[in-house]
């Protein structure tokens, strides 16, 4: 059966860094099946990669390889990592991207590339193929490790071939957790950590955490907005009107209806969110 792989990446669509991944991913593999989750993350936003990733990989199908590739690093010394947990293999940077999907998924056991080792490896099994001989002839890119390390790997691996044989065993990887919300008895403080393509801002503040009857603010570094109690869906409040909402993913978001929360508040990631508690009395903090 042919392998399954997922990509997701910051690389955008305008350029050709995608493609040329693909093209060493099918050129390795024929077979391969291909799924974009995303490549319109923020360059370089680690939170926004940990989360697609965190929230996306479980809809796959046991066995399949996530590839992510959000390198703000790229070049440095820091490993090339495959983690095996029980149902996938995640692969990436060891910039802590991986590690809220990791653990997710019931932890799992964590390797570094052995790239010389792995070249070998491949110069053996891929005999004659004309885009490894070519990576192999120029060395890996200091700037696109994508294409010439994440790319072969992640072939290799939905080839069904043993990690074991390229990589060796770490007991850690970098760490790197979406922050968690901060709960008192009369209010809760979160943090947007997504913004979507329609500009709804995603928090980390989870649905039972939020009452019907709570008031809930949006702080941005301009200005604190009261945007009011839950509702039921986007079309929920006019035209324009802020829409507190819980989403798909079972978090917090505030949305504009018919608009961009993002580009009306002109909010941001890390911007907070408050959530005051209805007292006794009737008034909120």
């Amino acid at each position: 059966m042919p392998g399954l792989l997922t990509f997701t990446s910051d690389f955008g669509i305008t350029d050709s860094y995608v493609a040329e991944v693909k093209g060493v991913l099918k050129a390795l593999d024929p077979e391969l099946h291909i799924i974009d989750i995303t490549h319109w993350l923020e360059p370089g936003n680690l939170t926004a990669a940990a989360f697609v990733l965190l929230h996306a990989f479980r809809y796959f199908a046991a066995g399949t390889v996530h590839l992510a590739v959000i390198d703000p690093g790229v070049g440095s010394e820091r490993d090339i990592l495959a983690v095996r947990t029980g149902r996938y293999v995640f692969v990436g940077p060891d910039n802590g991207i991986l590690q809220e999907a990791v653990e997710a998924d019931g932890g799992g056991s964590i390797f570094a590339l052995e790239i010389e080792c792995f070249f070998k490896k491949l110069s053996s099994l891929y005999r004659g193929n004309d885009v490894l001989q070519r990576i192999v002839k120029q060395g890996p890119s200091a700037t696109f490790h994508g294409r010439d390390l994440f790319a072969p790997l992640s072939a290799y691996l939905c080839g069904g071939h043993p990690l074991e044989e390229v990589a060796v065993q770490k007991s850690s990887m970098v760490e790197y957790r979406i922050m968690r919300p901060m709960v008192c008895e009369d209010s809760v403080t979160g943090k947007v950590v997504y913004i979507d393509r329609f500009g709804n801002l995603i928090t980390n503040v989870e649905e039972n955490l939020v009452g019907q009857e709570d008031e809930i603010f949006l702080k941005t570094d301009r200005t604190m907005t009261l945007v009011g109690r839950l509702k039921n869906s986007y079309a929920s409040a006019g035209r324009g009107a802020p829409i507190a909402i819980i989403g798909s993913r079972g978090l917090l978001e505030i949305a504009v209806s018919g608009g961009s929360a993002q580009a009306q508040f002109e909010a941001d990631y890390g911007n907070d969110i408050l959530v005051m508690k209805k007292q006794n009395g009737g008034l909120w903090i």
